[in-house]
């Protein structure tokens, strides 16, 4: 089925653009445009669009305020900003309504990929419910401003470890948390890192760069408190799942991108939960209780009060940003692995096992069901011998 896309645009040169950027895509997209928000707002009355991409420096109405207006009558439909500006107070209020913020002058080329990676999402999460439920979130997390600037700095031609460094030392909270992961004992590290630049160095850029987004939501959402759901505890859980994961990639060889790839997946493979707890407090409440009271797993219960999980919330947002296909499909079924479409062992297996392991090693005390391994799946990858040693190599890192 075809995706419509509302580009909004009051340069007839851009409008032309993007016209011919997607014009070997009938298959895939209906484009129409509109020069300004009112008749953007006029044109998504009459039908409904699955992408709104504008700019930010409309006439009249801004593309701030269209955002804005689309997010509150079209929460389903994805929503896209251009910019050139270079204020980043700006920047953050325009992030809060919409779902990718992409700064001018951009890549064409970056954008087409935007496009091809949200009709791709159907792919993974498709379900009606889904939707209904992301649209109900009263504040997605947006892209952290340094992220931005990250990106800039990666796209360069021979990107620096020093601009980056650069880039996290202007802010004080995001510096101190990346200096805790970095030295945290699931790295085996004991306080050896000092500076941005050295946990950069040891981190690697890929890898800093997702950080950034996992850092971002969970100091967002450090104000949350929800009964039997404590903030500090999921994120030792994270970072834990995160080593485990990346370990468990290195005992069956894969590659040093595959074994990142895991690690950012068990970084990121929980933020549902936080994003639920904040926008949707009394129905994820009900959601733990009812995890409890059965006991059954709290992904179980999130489907029955919610209609969709925190693993499939988290997904969509994060394929909405951009990330690798890969850590999508590890976030979206770590719970469920035999549902994705990975048919070997990858970052979904690898966080799969590391969340179910991690859970074994730590005690949370009373209340949702521990998740299981999926044995049925391990077996048909031929895995189902690794599972012990898998258990011992996860017993070693957490006892470092």
């Amino acid at each position: 089925m075809k995706k419509r896309i509302l580009f909004v645009e009051d340069n007839p040169t851009l409008v032309s653009l993007y016209a011919m950027m997607l014009k070997g895509e009938q298959e895939h997209w209906e484009v129409l445009t509109a020069q300004d928000g009112e008749q953007a707002l006029e044109l998504m009355a009459q039908a409904a669009f699955d992408v709104v991409v504008s700019d930010m420096g409309l006439p009249g109405m801004n593309g701030i305020e269209l955002i804005d207006q689309v997010k509150h009558r079209y929460p389903k439909c994805c929503r896209i900003i251009l910019s050139g500006l270079s204020d980043q107070q700006e920047v953050a209020r325009c992030l809060n309504a919409t779902h990718q913020f992409l700064a001018k002058p951009f890549n064409v080329n970056t954008l087409k990929a935007t496009l091809t990676r949200i009709g791709a999402l159907d792919a993974f999460l498709s379900g009606e419910a889904l939707k209904s439920l992301v649209g109900q979130l009263g504040t997605l997390p947006s892209f952290p401003s340094l992220y931005v600037q990250i990106m800039k700095e990666l796209e360069a031609e021979e990107p620096s470890i020093e601009g980056i460094a650069n880039i996290v030392s202007h802010d004080s909270g995001m510096t101190a948390k990346l200096l805790q992961i970095a030295n945290s004992a699931a790295l085996g590290l004991r306080g050896e890192l000092s500076s941005p630049y050295e946990a950069i160095l040891h981190l690697g850029l890929s890898t800093v760069r997702s950080l950034v987004i996992a850092l971002h939501i969970f100091s967002r959402f450090e104000q949350t408190r929800l009964t039997g759901f404590p903030i500090d505890s999921l994120w030792g859980h994270v970072v834990r799942t995160a080593a485990i994961a990346r370990r468990l990639m290195q005992l069956e060889g894969a590659e040093p991108a595959e074994a990142e790839e895991a690690y950012i997946a068990g970084m990121l493979h929980d933020i549902g939960k936080l994003m639920l707890a904040n926008s949707l407090p009394r129905e994820f409440q009900r959601a733990v209780v009812l995890a409890a009271a059965r006991p059954c797993a709290l992904h179980e219960a999130e489907l029955e009060v919610l209609g969709a999980t925190h693993a499939a919330v988290a997904a969509y947002l994060l394929g909405l940003w951009g990330l690798p296909a890969t850590i999508v499909e590890a976030v979206a079924f770590h719970h469920a692995p035999a549902s994705g479409p990975a048919s070997g062992f990858g970052p979904l297996t690898a966080v799969h096992a590391a969340n179910v392991l991690e859970h074994e090693f730590f005690d949370d005390g009373p209340g949702a069901r521990k998740p299981d391994i999926d044995a049925a799946y391990l077996s048909r990858l031929g895995l189902q011998d690794r599972l012990e040693v898998w258990r011992a190599a996860a017993g070693k890192r957490m006892a470092s």
